[in-house]
């Protein structure tokens, strides 16, 4: 990543935030730290800010099939 000023951005700088969680075990110690970057993609303008999305979604069953 790199900091940029936001004059030198061609586009919307969109708001963003960090959403943070612990996975614990049966008896409450933690198990691992989990983190995932959120951007609130519904103030995106198509054609502007963006021009497609892709997200792949395979079945596993599709997957070992391959690998077999």
């Amino acid at each position: 990543w790199k900091i940029v000023k936001r004059s030198l951005v061609k586009g919307n700088v969109l708001p963003s935030t960090w959403a943070l969680k612990r996975k614990r075990y049966p008896d409450g110690r933690i198990r691992k730290y989990k983190a995932r970057f959120c951007v609130r993609g519904d103030k995106q303008k198509y054609g502007f800010d963006y021009e497609e999305t892709y997200a792949p979604v395979v079945q596993w069953s599709t997957v070992r099939m391959l690998l077999t």
